[in-house]
């Protein structure tokens, strides 16, 4: 278990620093709880937890001030109670939004207690001209939150499975086969904010060649998968061809 506990913790720090380099995505549920289950040994049920989790949380993105519930560590908990009791994948979906809800009101007191005082003390490296310092202190505070939040992921994985069992046993029946109905109907939810998004005089040719490539030639959904990153690698090639040249004519 605290093997386990350790592999979680690394599995959180990595997902909470997406954000580091740049928003790569990789906190997506889609991807963490994969490697939740990867790392406790079911990557099965990892990969379908983590497409119903996505699915709950495909609206969660932070717009200005306002933060979104924080999936990562509910994903990661769900996910490992999941794997580890056995339960059916519905429960995930009535623990992960709490726990993402509980763990954001700590991130945000985080962010608004504690990190503050980073950037006291950076505002007096700065008065000082020493840039190195400031940002020195910019990643210490931010690396520190998101150790921070890992481990109080992987807190929450060791001391939670058990906890959490309690918790399950005081909820009625009825409200766990409203969930499981609730995670039956979010596929296609899903489905259907990605088709809104897809559904334009632009993109619309697009779904309808994956269509009939599917219906009509049999290629597996991974092909048309990959015959579509290609359609997009060149797309995106094409456009900075072209925002080179016009940069090219506007220096004459």
């Amino acid at each position: 278990m605290f093997i386990n506990t350790l592999l979680i913790i690394a599995v959180a720090f990595f997902a909470y620093m997406h954000s580091y380099m740049g928003s790569t995505m990789h906190n997506r549920p889609i991807i963490v709880a994969p490697l939740v289950g990867l790392v406790l040994g079911d990557l099965t049920t990892g990969i379908l937890v983590g497409a119903t989790l996505e699915l709950v949380f495909m609206g969660a993105f932070p717009i200005g001030a306002s933060n979104p519930p924080d999936f990562v560590s509910g994903t990661i908990i769900a996910t490992g109670f999941i794997i580890m009791s056995g339960q059916e994948i519905a429960a995930a979906v009535a623990l992960a939004v709490p726990i993402a809800t509980l763990v954001l009101l700590f991130d945000n007191f985080l962010m608004t207690v504690v990190l503050i005082q980073a950037a006291h003390i950076a505002d007096k490296y700065a008065e000082k001209g020493d840039i190195e310092s400031v940002e020195k202190i910019q990643r210490i505070a931010g690396i520190g939150n998101k150790v921070i939040l890992a481990l109080v992921v992987g807190l929450g994985f060791y001391v939670g499975v058990p906890l959490i069992e309690k918790i399950l046993a005081f909820i009625p029946d009825f409200v766990i086969h409203g969930m499981d109905v609730a995670a039956g109907i979010l596929p296609a939810i899903g489905f259907a904010m990605l088709a809104r998004m897809m559904i334009n005089k632009e993109l619309f040719p697009f779904l309808l060649l994956g269509f009939l490539l599917s219906a009509y030639l049999n290629i597996p959904i991974l092909g048309i998968g990959l015959f579509g990153l290609c359609i997009a690698l060149y797309y995106v090639n094409q456009n900075q061809s072209k925002q080179e040249v016009a940069a090219d004519e506007n220096e004459f």
